[in-house]
């Protein structure tokens, strides 16, 4: 069993090393700092773990959009995958804009009437992206660029019949109705609210005058009719035909031969606005902005219909209500706060909604949620945790005291927000949260889980980062170097951000910090005598900070310059050393530099992938107890 502790030193009149041999298991804030494994830390900021043994400073941020929309907050973005396009959009102000590829916002929005400060969703199937702002009525579009609602309205006038000869219709009473259509989509509104009824005294014809609809996406009429007389109780299909130039367009109906044809629809209602919502099963899923607890579903492969009646009141306890939806497999996941539902369906006709006993906790809101190797992670009140299906497994464990500060400290409006994201490029799991402990500024906690992997615990770090939203290419992406790009919006400024890429703040120095863990000398005192480190040299300033029973022994400046003469560069005559590039420091440090407790801070400042291996530190302890209080 690994000790849970830094080797102590043996008492005795000759120097000691107490060696750190490995920087990059994680942090561990849980433990008093004196049970902190050797290779864990207290602090360890904006450092990455991926290089087990060496602490290396992590990839670096760069603006991504070359302008700037203002100085507001974006409200939302997606990377929307359609059948044979890829867009990303952002909201900002009111408004969407389309994020292009080259690396800039196109300042002229394409969709400009949605809340200008409700979180902005875009769900996607492979032809449709919609916008949902829980205030409006969605829009949607087949290329992100051209919108309308999402939906058609049905008319709320009757059409117009008059008899004419030249048809072979029967003497009889018809009733006759009418819906508008878009053929480029396939879809169709419900009919007339209001129908119309004419009786023919003999064989002839039907002239239909339907009303034109004001929508400009409507460009066929479909008429729909029965038969009173001969007892038919359904309207069915007639016909379909284009819409004719001015404010109506006549048909002829000429056959009753209708019998076997399609019924009129009437559940084929435009949707409601909703505020964020899912595509599963061939349908859609969208959370109610009226009820909170209530999830609305399209019919069967008709994204643009809503019947009325389509919907499931989710039974949260304790006065919850929906905070994320999120499909895997056959089964889809409905967050509360507190708790998790799972809706499973064998087809996509059949549903059956259980409750999730395994599950221990809920939702912070609809982006602290993600799908990843086959499991769901969901950051909750209570931790981050992965849901298998049948129960969760806590993650955050070690982060304990930076969850609960952040839970305590954080407005719900904010904790509504937090963003989280699978990094599958770096193996990452990103959480973007308005409080990281101690500092109490935004930043991200993160998980690296090929460092969890090979620990068997997990392996956290966390960034100086204010991100409040990720958009992240994960798709079907045509461009080589595409696939994985990881783009961030801050809490305010109209502007993107690519992360993980080069190795500065922005063409700004990276700041890199990190707390080791902290070395009981029990009831001897000791003095510190010299502390070395192994470093790769690089450009940047590197300081180490060693501290004895919490007083700092000044900050100290170490040399790293890329110019330093390193094995495998340096010559010798004609001989060149060989090696590795790596170098060592030794400190020596001032005579009272001394206690029981000793540990040490290292911050590194630079615009390069500086690795740090391993540090040590000197000690002389005391041969015997103090046989005083001291």
């Amino acid at each position: 069993m690994p000790s849970l502790k830094t080797r102590a030193p043996r008492a005795s009149r000759s120097a000691q090393l107490v060696e750190i041999t490995d920087l990059s298991a994680g942090l561990d804030l849980r433990r008093s700092p004196t049970l902190v494994a050797e290779n864990r830390a207290r602090v360890m900021r904006n450092f990455a773990l991926s290089e087990p043994g060496a602490l290396v400073v992590r990839p670096g941020y760069m603006a991504f959009s070359s302008n700037s929309l203002g100085s507001l907050r974006i409200q939302g973005g997606q990377r929307a995958y359609l059948a044979s396009t890829q867009i990303s959009l952002v909201a900002y102000d009111g408004a969407v804009y389309e994020l292009r590829d080259a690396g800039n916002i196109n300042s002229t929005a394409v969709y400009s009437t949605i809340s200008p400060t409700n979180p902005v969703f875009f769900p996607y199937d492979r032809t449709l992206v919609a916008v949902m702002d829980g205030a409006n009525r969605p829009r949607k579009s087949t290329d992100g660029i051209s919108w309308q609602l999402m939906g058609l309205d049905a008319a709320v006038s009757a059409s117009t019949l008059s008899s004419v000869a030249g048809g072979s219709l029967s003497a009889s009473e018809f009733e006759v109705s009418f819906s508008y259509k878009d053929r480029g989509l396939a879809h169709e509104s419900n009919i007339s609210t209001f129908l119309s009824t004419r009786l023919l005294g003999a064989t002839g014809a039907l002239h239909v005058e339907v009303p034109n609809s004001t929508d400009p996406q409507t460009d066929a009429i479909v008429l729909y009719a029965r038969n009173k007389t001969a007892g038919e109780t359904v309207l069915r299909k007639v016909s379909s035909a284009a819409v004719q130039g001015g404010l109506s367009s006549t048909y002829r109906i000429t056959s009753s031969g209708w019998s076997a044809n399609d019924e009129a629809p009437t559940n084929h209602n435009a949707p409601g606005a909703y505020e964020f919502g899912v595509v599963w099963k061939n349908r859609w899923w969208a959370k109610s902005n009226v009820v909170g607890n209530r999830l609305h579903f399209t019919e069967l492969f008709q994204p643009q219909s809503w019947p009325t009646l389509f919907y499931i009141d989710i039974p949260f306890e304790r006065g919850d209500e929906i905070t994320a939806l999120i499909s895997q497999g056959d089964t889809l996941l409905v967050f509360g706060q507190s708790k998790v539902f799972l809706i499973i369906g064998q087809t996509s006709l059949d549903f059956e909604v259980r409750p999730s006993a395994g599950a221990q906790a809920g939702c912070l809101g609809p982006r602290a949620v993600e799908v990843i190797e086959q499991g769901v992670l969901h950051a909750s009140a209570e931790g981050l945790f992965v849901f298998d299906g049948a129960s969760d497994k806590l993650l955050s464990f070690d982060m304990e005291p930076a969850w609960r500060d952040l839970v305590r400290n954080s407005a719900s409006t904010a904790l509504s927000v937090v963003d989280l994201v699978y990094e599958f490029k770096n193996k990452e799991v990103r959480v973007a949260v308005p409080r990281v402990y101690p500092r109490g500024s935004r930043g991200e906690l993160v998980l690296d889980l090929n460092r969890t992997r090979e620990t068997e615990t997990p392996a956290w770090t966390d960034t100086d980062r204010d991100i409040v939203g990720y958009l992240h290419l994960d798709g079907d992406e045509p461009v080589a170097g595409n696939r994985g790009r990881l783009l961030s919006w801050p809490s305010s400024g109209g502007r993107v951000f690519e992360e993980s890429t080069g190795t500065t703040a922005n063409s700004s120095n990276m700041t890199a910090e990190y707390e080791g863990p902290h070395v009981s000398l029990g009831l001897h005192r000791a003095r510190l005598i010299t502390v070395r480190g192994e470093y790769e040299p690089h450009a940047g300033a590197l300081t180490i900070e060693p501290v004895l029973d919490e007083v700092s022994q000044g900050s100290q400046s170490v040399s790293i310059g890329a110019g330093i003469a390193q094995y495998g560069s340096a010559v010798y005559g004609t001989a060149l050393y060989g090696g590795s590039g790596r170098r060592m420091f030794a400190n020596m440090q001032p005579l009272g530099a001394e206690g029981r407790t000793a540990w040490m801070k290292v911050t590194y400042s630079g615009q390069e992938a500086f690795r740090m291996f391993t540090y040590s530190m000197e000690i002389v302890p005391e041969s015997a107890v103090r046989t005083f209080s001291d």
